[in-house]
């Protein structure tokens, strides 16, 4: 059999050897054969990627500012400025093929987030809109067990709750701002910019909601005050070790990573993830509480 070539190719200050693999001859091919798709490569993200006349999400010629093939915009790369506008932009044109698009994102947090991040936005929802869509079924599930309500009401107490109801809406973004943080912190030298990292942290955001969802299932299907309970007390402490455990497989798909060369970092990332969030935690509640007694006038 012809010897088969290899190509060294330096790729992003990382060396990457190629095979150039030789046709088998039919007489020689095993009778069985197990084909495996390719693992995806890493894709240098740089301006120079959007600048191109092609579709991002389809590969098609593009003719004008929408592809005529699948009927993507042209994608420009994630900024401070396109954040905003294609979330509303998406925010005006929703439709119910974003929660059947938006299911897509749950195995596959990282895997999504790349893609979107490349420019295949056309079958992929806008994080912001995915998030805000995740918090408001939450916050229906929540108000279903009455998570949130004190035990022992009163008209003191049904004001405190009101308030507390109120600004724990804003509690929603802490694991975000986590993850934004414990990626920036581990991997902000591997081409991605904030926004693109950002994007990358509210997929995941959506995708720790959709798991407390899950959680408070049990709540919804017999619901018990032993239950609730016992739910109050440990769920902050799995929850938040399943949320770590889901980050580090984001960061997995999102990087493209090697386990045995690049482990150590995604173990860091989701110790850094796992220790911010329990002080946002921490921090928010205690502004809550203080925030809240002063406004109760005690």
């Amino acid at each position: 059999m012809p010897p088969r070539h290899i190509v060294h190719v330096n790729d992003g200050g990382r060396h990457v050897t190629a095979y150039d693999p030789q046709p088998i001859p039919a007489r020689h091919a095993p009778s069985s054969v197990t084909l495996t798709p390719p693992r995806p490569t890493p894709t240098a993200v740089s301006d120079a990627l959007f600048n191109t006349q092609a579709c991002l999400n389809c590969g098609a010629p593009l003719t004008g500012p929408f592809c005529a093939q699948c009927g993507q915009k042209k994608a420009a790369r994630m900024g401070s400025s396109t954040v905003h506008k294609e979330a509303w932009e998406r925010f005006r044109w929703f439709e119910w093929s974003t929660i059947r698009n938006a299911l897509r994102v749950l195995p596959q947090p990282g895997t999504t987030a790349r893609e979107y991040v490349l420019g295949q936005r056309k079958d992929h929802p806008h994080p912001l809109t995915l998030l805000c869509l995740a918090i408001g079924f939450l916050l229906i599930v929540l108000g279903h067990t009455d998570y949130l309500r004190p035990e022992l009401p009163s008209e003191a107490a049904q004001r405190m709750y009101a308030l507390v109801a109120g600004y724990s809406k804003w509690s929603f973004s802490l694991g975000a701002v986590a993850a934004f943080a414990s990626m920036w912190m581990v991997f902000r030298r591997w081409g991605y910019n904030a926004a693109e990292l950002l994007a990358l942290a509210l997929y995941c955001q959506a995708v720790f909601i959709a798991l407390q969802m899950v959680n408070q299932l049990p709540l919804v299907l017999a619901p018990s005050p032993g239950l609730l309970k016992w739910h109050k007390a440990w769920s902050p402490w799995y929850m938040t070790a399943l949320q770590t455990l889901m980050l580090m497989v984001a960061l997995r798909q999102f990087l493209v990573l090697d386990l045995r060369r690049d482990g150590w970092r995604l173990l860091l990332a989701g110790a850094l993830f796992a220790a911010l969030k329990w002080q946002a935690t921490q921090l928010y509640a205690r502004a809550v509480v203080e925030l809240v007694l002063w406004q109760m006038g005690a």
